[in-house]
């Protein structure tokens, strides 16, 4: 696109004068430079590698800070619950997205999706708020770190059905940034990737289920080799339903659709608020051998979620603070501490 812009200027039609020739110029110099406005987009390829120099956020909506979200329903598909009260602090044409036209907020640049999601597996909208049955709530003044509450009660659901209630920061131009060398999604491997919230957990009862699942996790999920990789860091996990394994390998799918594991993590202790801050880089590392091999240069982040997971269990979730840093890794801190925690009366 340079070049044709570069050539209507240094080869314009014979026999015009300066100024004729540019005033004949001007409406193909601009449909130029919007090209050119464009280019990044266009000619970037997707997988670009552009590692970040400066420690930066790369979600829309730290904390979450404002009320622009939605719930989207795993097992139907179904996406409910709208809230778009916040949604004008975040205006930005970057976030503009014409697939989102389901989502009820349009602004000033168009339709945009909802800044972050609650995501629910196996409940029916018709046990929101029952019991049993999974209820989601947002606590706090906009503008200010907002408290999440995942409630997911399974213990007298009938079934051993996985169920989960989460909070997800997903899919880019929704909830996650691009970066803005290449303009394309952020990679796993453009830095290195922290993720830190304050998080809050408590179980009621006992489980009604042999495996006994009742826990909360921090999970990320990103491309690696055209297939989706998961990370899971389980924080709080008292039925103890996955063995400790090597290393503190939890469970592993042996990557026959993507890899996923399981891995212990820094432990939320119930009833106490606890930061948990999560060096997913550090993981990824530590666990190559269980992921594929090392991060690949297109390792597009498909999502950072935290998840309240139970089978024939009560369990109630909190997150609030939550960020998802990409940081120079010659600045970094080391490996050798994947995962901290520090804990505070909740």
């Amino acid at each position: 696109m340079p070049r044709l812009l570069q050539k209507l200027l240094t080869s314009p039609p014979p026999g015009l004068h300066r100024k004729s020739r540019i005033r004949r110029l001007l409406p193909f110099l601009a449909a130029a430079a919007a090209v050119i406005g464009l280019a990044p987009f266009l000619l970037a390829p997707q997988g670009s590698a552009a590692p970040v120099t400066q420690a930066r956020s790369i979600v829309y909506d730290p904390g979450p800070a404002h009320r622009c979200e939605s719930v989207s329903h795993e097992s139907t598909g179904a996406s409910t619950d709208a809230v778009t009260s916040g949604c004008p602090a975040l205006d930005q044409p970057e976030r503009v997205d014409a697939k989102c036209t389901w989502f009820p907020y349009a602004g000033r640049f168009g339709h945009a999706c909802p800044a972050w999601r609650f995501v629910t597996i196996n409940w029916g909208r018709d046990r929101f708020r029952q019991y049993p049955g999974y209820d989601h709530q947002v606590q706090g003044q906009d503008r200010a770190p907002l408290t999440l509450v995942m409630q997911n009660n399974a213990r007298h659901a009938g079934d051993c059905k996985l169920h989960e209630v989460a909070f997800s920061y997903e899919y880019v131009g929704s909830s996650l940034r691009r970066n803005p060398v290449t303009h394309q999604p952020y990679n796993f491997a453009d830095g290195r990737l922290t993720v830190s919230y304050d998080a809050y957990v408590r179980q009621t009862g006992g489980f009604a289920c042999p495996e006994k699942r009742a826990i909360l996790t921090t999970d990320l999920i990103y491309m690696a080799n055209g297939r989706k990789n998961v990370i899971s860091v389980v924080h709080y996990d008292p039925g103890r339903f996955a063995g400790l394994g090597r290393s503190g390998l939890l469970w592993f799918n042996g990557c026959s659709l993507g890899c996923r594991i399981a891995v212990a993590g820094s432990p939320v202790k119930p009833g106490r608020t606890t930061h948990l801050s999560v060096d997913f880089t550090a993981l990824a590392a530590k666990y190559a051998s269980w992921l594929g091999g090392t991060v690949p240069t297109a390792s597009q982040i498909e999502a950072v979620q935290v998840v309240n997971s139970t089978k024939g269990a009560d369990l109630e979730g909190r997150v609030s603070h939550a960020d998802v840093r990409l940081t120079p890794r010659r600045s970094a801190p080391g490996a050798q501490s994947p995962a901290t925690s520090t804990n505070s009366e909740g």
